[in-house]
């Protein structure tokens, strides 16, 4: 599924906005999801990222313009660049934030800018690292929250419990609202929000048959809500001005003053007007293995197999290769994930603990949580081959028509090796084109420049030498992607 730039109004109404939140870090799919690739720009459940699917879903009834995504700074090159393969006017929407205030400044920055062109939009927010299996039941159910949300009420999705789950925080909904709708879909007025529950609570509320899932999904008014920040938010909503006018990536100085807080504590639980839209949608936040284990197909033996894996006698595992062959024999109920660089193995109902695994890592081996061997970069990737005491190995990769920035280093001297296609250089006062088997030298203080010319990705090999090697030793004095 497409977008169209020119879908029937019936399908894109001019008031229907999509606001994707994009951010976050996803530890509990360690070692797959890292800081600087998140799950949410991974391909975890069929050939798209989380991303690219969440966008999918809400094409058939939003315009692409009226689509806004906030992402963290870190990564929204790599957002634009998954939105650019769906439809490029989608890269004209994506918001960088300089850094996590959670969700209620995430939201409030979009909703804001939307406002100045529609105050009475109907804005939809959605996370893009969740599933749905059923993505025609999804829009249902969000058109009937826009009727709720055109009344006055801000909408949530309930979320249709399966089993008792202690993860997730319910909405107790309470009665009908009255407000019509169509096709199966009801619209409940909210009882009450209750955090994650105990185990026997989750039982009892599954068994009442009128709590759900917060799923994290909202429709509301640009105006009501922007009404209600005024009310329960004042410090944020005195901000929002300056905020809306902000550029695509925001001001550090502006971000740091915001509330660190989410719309649940910030707006919801305080509001005297918030529907809840049930819903059977077939939903997952993908939020840790065992979730993803559920959500995926697996074999006659109950494994869940992605990439090069041998199984005997092995059952009821999630076994996951992204580097290298993953042979199992006698396992049962485990979960085993291997990068080239990391390896968990642990119980399958270990999987929601991870976090603590991650923080004890981070602390012995900062980098493994951070990022993997291959690391995006708006110009290509590059990937760390071998390091070791004052070198280190890269296989850099730069797609067609994409240059990196005009820098140099004062600390490492470089060699690089052309691989594959063509790659014009400037080295110094030099300029020169080199096909495959050729190479150039790189001086220290060296003032240089790699880019791709040509129609294939060009692949060269980069030997680092020096006493100091890590990436801030980068001096940029010209960069087309607005890297300082």
């Amino acid at each position: 599924m497409t977008f169209s730039p020119h879908q029937p109004a019936t399908r894109a109404d001019a008031r229907r906005y999509a606001v994707i939140l994009a951010g976050g870090s996803g530890t509990r799919l360690w070692p797959l999801s890292r800081s600087s690739m998140p799950k949410q720009l991974l391909a975890l459940n069929g050939a798209e990222t989380l991303l690219q699917q969440t966008v999918r879903r809400v094409a058939p009834l939003v315009d692409a313009t009226q689509v806004i995504t906030v992402t963290h700074a870190d990564h929204r090159f790599e957002v634009s660049g998954q939105l650019h393969a769906i439809d490029v006017r989608l890269t004209e929407g994506v918001l960088a934030e300089p850094m996590g205030r959670n969700t209620l400044p995430a939201i409030a920055w979009a909703a804001a800018r939307i406002a100045r062109a529609t105050p009475d939009a109907l804005i939809a927010v959605f996370s893009s690292d969740h599933a749905v299996a059923n993505p025609d039941c999804f829009l249902g159910a969000w058109e009937a929250a826009e009727r709720a949300a055109d009344a006055g009420y801000i909408s949530l999705f309930g979320m249709q419990p399966t089993e008792p789950a202690t993860g997730f925080g319910y909405i107790e909904a309470g009665a009908p609202l009255g407000i019509p709708v169509s096709g199966s879909h009801s619209v409940r007025e909210v009882v009450r929000f209750v955090e994650k529950p105990t185990l026997d609570k989750a039982r009892e509320f599954l068994a009442h048959g009128s709590y759900y899932w917060n799923g994290g999904m909202f429709v509301f008014r640009a105006d009501c809500f922007l009404a209600s920040l005024e009310r329960y938010q004042p410090a944020l909503f005195a901000m929002l001005p300056q905020l809306a006018e902000s550029d695509r990536l925001a001001s550090a100085d502006l971000y740091r003053k915001l509330p660190e807080i989410s719309i649940d504590y910030g707006v919801l639980e305080h509001a005297d007007k918030v529907a809840v839209v049930p819903v059977d949608m077939g939903w997952s936040d993908l939020g840790s293995w065992e979730a993803l284990y559920q959500q995926r197909a697996k074999d006659a033996d109950g494994n869940l197999i992605q990439g090069d894996v041998v199984a005997v006698n092995s059952r009821n595992n999630l076994l996951w290769s992204e580097y290298g062959t993953v042979a199992t024999l006698g396992l049962d109920n485990v979960a085993v994930v291997q990068t080239r660089d990391a390896t968990l193995v642990c119980s399958r109902d270990q999987t929601e603990h991870l976090k603590q695994l991650v923080s004890r890592v981070n602390e012995e081996h900062p980098g493994l949580t951070e990022t993997h061997m291959t690391v995006a970069r708006p110009w290509g990737s590059y990937t760390t081959l071998e390091e070791g005491n004052r070198y280190k190995i890269k296989r850099i990769v730069v797609n067609p028509g994409a240059k990196l920035s005009m820098q140099m280093h004062y600390h490492r001297s470089e060699h690089w090796v052309v691989i594959a296609g063509t790659a014009k250089i400037v080295n110094g006062d030099q300029e020169m084109f080199l096909e495959e088997n050729q190479s150039t030298y790189i001086a220290k203080t060296h003032r240089h420049r790699l880019e791709n010319p040509g129609k294939i990705p060009l692949q060269i090999i980069e030997i680092q030498s020096g006493p100091y090697l890590e990436e801030d030793d980068i001096v940029r004095f010209e960069d087309v992607y607005g890297r300082h």
